[in-house]
């Protein structure tokens, strides 16, 4: 009985350290007009066969003057591509909006039927970038949503630009890396 109740135990320590929360800025913008938030997380889950899940979760649109509650945007089953010590995600699907979580009167997203988003993102343990362009068809709208951690743009932990490997020099191995990248993406 002791070792089923400790083989549950393992078994969900493993499932809660797929998730990893991020905290950083989000810029949004809505037909080229925009506004950015601090303090915003992103919640990536890594699935069971090498997929990812990522949360945007209690999404708002701040357009200075007011705050659109929006909901949460959730983008499943995305394939994954790693080289160079990152991962790299690419998804472009219709999606629902479902309410967020935030005690708001009335969320946007769960009045909207399907969206087609494309969303693409970038991440190691420590840093993440996603961008994510929701088009609403019938407002006419395409709202674009960047998010980046801090140090997203700093120098390698090498300190030598172009290093992509991490091992000290910029050479044909950085090279054949980004190549592999650019074959698997496309």
């Amino acid at each position: 009985m002791k070792k089923i109740a400790l083989f549950f135990a393992a078994a969900l320590c493993s499932l809660a350290m797929m998730a990893t929360e991020y905290t950083g800025k989000l810029a949004v913008s809505i037909n080229g007009i925009g506004s950015t938030q601090d303090g915003v997380n992103i919640t990536l889950t890594e699935n069971e066969g090498g997929t990812y899940k990522l949360n945007l979760d209690n999404f708002k649109l701040n357009t200075g003057e007011t705050n659109i509650p929006v909901g949460n945007i959730v983008v499943d089953s995305v394939p994954a591509i790693k080289a160079c010590g990152f991962t790299a995600l690419a998804a472009s699907k219709n999606i629902i909006i479902t309410e967020g979580t935030d005690d708001e009167p009335l969320w946007l997203g769960p009045t909207l039927d399907e969206v087609p988003i494309s969303m693409n993102a970038l991440f190691n343990q420590n840093e993440i970038r996603v961008h994510i362009d929701i088009n609403l068809v019938e407002m006419q709208q395409v709202v674009k949503v960047d998010f980046e951690t801090p140090g997203v743009n700093d120098e390698p932990s090498t300190g030598v630009r172009g290093d992509l490997n991490g091992d000290g020099k910029v050479d044909v191995a950085d090279v054949n890396d980004v190549i592999n990248i650019i074959l698997k993406v496309n």
